[in-house]
């Protein structure tokens, strides 16, 4: 492989950056689930796999992730709780505190989904925080949209969900963001669904996958990994000026050689 000037400063900046960042922070990212360990979701520790053995689910290994296949009124998915009892399946899952912001990053292809109705996805993200304010996101293949309190179609953004993408769910405060592949695309307040039961009267709790009878996909999904803190944004300004620092630094030692 050819390493060239570009790729050397890009690589520079970034341990520049690592380096100075302090030690908590990097400790408080959380891999739920790495695609190269070659082991589905469930094999490593952060996740079950459950399915209601209605219709066909199946998950199969695949470059890049795990691919889940849910058809017919099947529901299936990864969850970090027990749904029934609420007993986590890793005592050590962090808190999702919403005061101090947590971020989910996880990489997803959504290569098709059907849906009965307007208000159903075949895959969803669902995060609820230590007391039960969250959000739940479906996928369609065109679209990324909010669950509402009643179940019902909220807030969207049009994008296509075909494509391999690294998306960042944000929770701080009473709202939640999404950016998809470093674009800011959705935003809006937090809800509370524990009226409507298990799983959504369980705190601390976070599901992938298709939640619903009355929809299907084909989806990918690849890494996943927890941020249980969000830091301030002077720290974030830190980070910043750190990258300008490195890149100016290696603007400056490369006039220096070429004089």
């Amino acid at each position: 492989m050819i390493v060239t000037g570009k790729d050397q400063m890009k690589c520079l900046t970034i341990l520049l950056v690592l380096s100075c960042l302090p030690a908590s922070l990097l400790a408080q990212t959380t891999a739920l689930y790495d695609p190269s360990l070659n082991t589905l979701p469930a094999s490593q520790g952060w996740f079950s796999y459950i399915t209601n053995f209605q219709g066909s689910a199946t998950q199969t290994l695949v470059t890049g992730g795990t691919q889940l296949i849910t058809t017919g009124s099947a529901q299936a998915g990864y969850f970090n709780k027990n749904p029934l009892t609420g007993s986590l399946v890793n005592a050590g899952f962090p808190t999702l505190d919403r005061s101090n912001g947590y971020a989910i990053r996880f990489d997803v292809s959504v290569t098709s989904e059907s849906h009965s109705n307007n208000d159903r996805a075949g895959f969803s993200i669902i995060a609820l925080s230590s007391d039960l304010q969250g959000i739940e996101l479906g996928f369609w293949t065109n679209e990324i949209w909010a669950q509402n309190q009643g179940f019902t179609h909220g807030e969207g953004a049009a994008i296509n969900t075909v494509p391999n993408t690294s998306y960042l769910l944000t929770i701080l405060g009473n709202n939640y963001s999404l950016n998809a592949n470093g674009t800011d695309i959705l935003t809006g307040s937090l809800r509370n669904y524990s009226g409507f039961g298990i799983p959504y009267s369980h705190t601390n709790f976070l599901f992938l996958g298709d939640d619903t009878t009355s929809a299907n996909a084909d989806m990918t999904l690849g890494q996943v990994q927890l941020l249980s803190s969000i830091p301030e944004p002077a720290t974030w300004f830190t980070m910043a000026g750190l990258g300008v620092i490195a890149i100016t630094g290696y603007r400056r030692w490369r006039l220096a050689r070429l004089l």
